[in-house]
Formats: structure tokens, C-alpha cells, sequence
């Protein structure tokens, strides 16, 4: 149990990671003379919609009782919901959805986490994973409060990096596991999300950052097919049940 623990845990950020966690690439904007997070949250739902594809190399570094981990590997992401992460950090291991069907392949496990991403578990807002990336960051919003972190906003954030942030601060309105705070960097000239950092509730801290994105590489669907070893156990439905 403890190991599916942990793979909920990783397929948590990989869900984040797809929905709203994307740098910045050059794009010029217009001024600002308003604060508005609702303004701000819209320009980033709209920017999310005009992607298409992408491939990226990844980066999911967590901190918890002073201890670090970090994981990396190689992203692929197709409209609509497909998804590849081929982890060289830990190496071998692989998380793949064709929108429909999640799964989770830890290597040294020897097995197969298979998720339906439909199940409704009667969510008034929609299926826990959804089919669809760009409905599953509008429902992100819904399950946050969200609010600026200060009040001058956009402002420069980072040393030795001259581009002004809308810095977000995102709390969960209902407590039920998972990332409960999150702090979202959005570049005030592309609204891209040029960082994260996400908390959950044991104070475990996580960081996910992209780096030589590619939205203009043409990635075929066979990509998002996952292919299954004979040896490999099968656990149905390890992240969420029809029960």
C-alpha cells in the first residue's frame, strides 16, 4: 500500500504539471494598469487553450523533513489530456494516458497502476481526472480560492531575472488530501506559469519546472499508447475506485 501511496503522490504532480505549469517563452504584451486575480487566472486559462503540443524536459524536486528528492525525464503532451513522462530519475519508470486511461509504470515495482480517468465518484463539477486539459485547469480554479500574495503585483521576483510576475496564491476549499496551497508565478506579459510550488498537507514542499520546450514538434498518437510487459502486475484503479 505504502508503494501506491507513493505513486499517488507522483501522478498527483504529473496532473499539476500538465494542467497548469508551463515556463515562459518570448512574447511581448501589453502594460498593466489593474490588479485583478480574476483578470489574471482568465489570460492564463485563454493562453493554456491556444496550446496545442509540446515536448519538454522536466524537473519535480519535493522537499520534506529537510530531506530532497528529485525526479526527472522527458514530457510529451497532446490535446486532448494525452500524456507521456518518461522518467530517467528514477530511471525506467513511465506515466502515460491516452485522455481515456491512466497509467503508471514503476520499474522497479514490476507493475502497472491502470486508471480510468472518467469516474465521476458524483463530483458536481465533473470526472476527478478529466479527458480534457484545458477543463481540468478551469476546474483547478474552481477547487482553490485564489487571491494575489501581495498588493503590488505584477513586481520583479527572482534575483538576476528581470521579468515581472503576477505572483498567485491558491488555497484548496475543501481539505481532502493532496497539494492543500500552491504558489503560481505567471509571467505578466505571455501569462505563461513559469513556476510552482505546491504544499500538502504534512508541510511536504514540491517544485515543478520545464526546461527546451518545443511547442512546435509534431508528436504522433501512437506515442500515448502504453505498451504492457507480460511480467508486469496489473493494480486496477490504484488512485481512485468505482466503490
Amino acid at each position: 500500500m505504502k508503494n501506491w501511496e507513493t505513486m499517488k503522490v507522483r501522478i498527483g504532480l504529473v496532473f499539476v504539471c500538465l494542467l497548469v505549469w508551463f515556463p515562459i517563452f518570448p512574447q511581448t504584451g501589453p502594460a498593466h494598469n489593474w490588479h485583478s486575480p480574476s483578470e489574471v487566472v482568465k489570460k492564463i486559462k485563454k493562453k493554456f487553450s491556444e496550446i496545442n503540443s509540446y515536448s519538454a524536459d522536466f524537473q519535480i524536486k519535493s522537499v520534506e523533513n529537510k530531506k530532497e528528492k528529485t525526479m526527472r525525464g522527458k514530457s510529451l503532451y497532446k490535446r486532448p489530456g494525452k500524456i507521456r513522462y518518461n522518467f530517467n530519475e528514477p530511471e525506467g519508470d513511465e506515466i502515460v494516458s491516452d485522455g481515456k486511461t491512466l497509467y503508471i509504470f514503476i520499474k522497479r515495482l514490476g507493475a502497472v497502476g491502470k486508471q480510468d480517468l472518467s469516474l465521476d465518484k458524483k463530483n458536481s463539477s465533473g470526472a476527478l481526472f478529466t479527458t480534457n486539459s484545458a477543463d481540468g485547469l478551469s476546474r483547478l480554479f474552481r477547487k482553490y480560492h485564489y487571491k494575489f500574495d501581495a498588493i503590488e503585483q505584477p513586481r520583479i521576483v527572482f534575483e538576476k531575472d528581470p521579468t515581472k510576475y503576477f505572483v498567485l496564491e491558491l488555497d484548496q476549499r475543501e481539505k481532502i488530501g493532496g497539494f492543500e496551497k500552491m504558489k503560481l508565478f505567471v509571467d505578466s506579459e505571455s501569462y505563461l506559469i513559469k513556476r510552482a510550488i505546491a504544499t500538502d498537507g504534512r508541510g511536504k514542499e514540491t517544485t515543478i519546472a520545464f526546461s527546451n520546450i518545443n511547442f512546435e514538434e509534431e508528436i504522433q498518437d501512437g506515442v500515448f499508447n502504453f505498451h504492457m510487459s507480460g511480467n508486469a502486475k496489473i493494480v486496477n484503479n490504484p488512485l481512485v475506485s468505482e466503490n
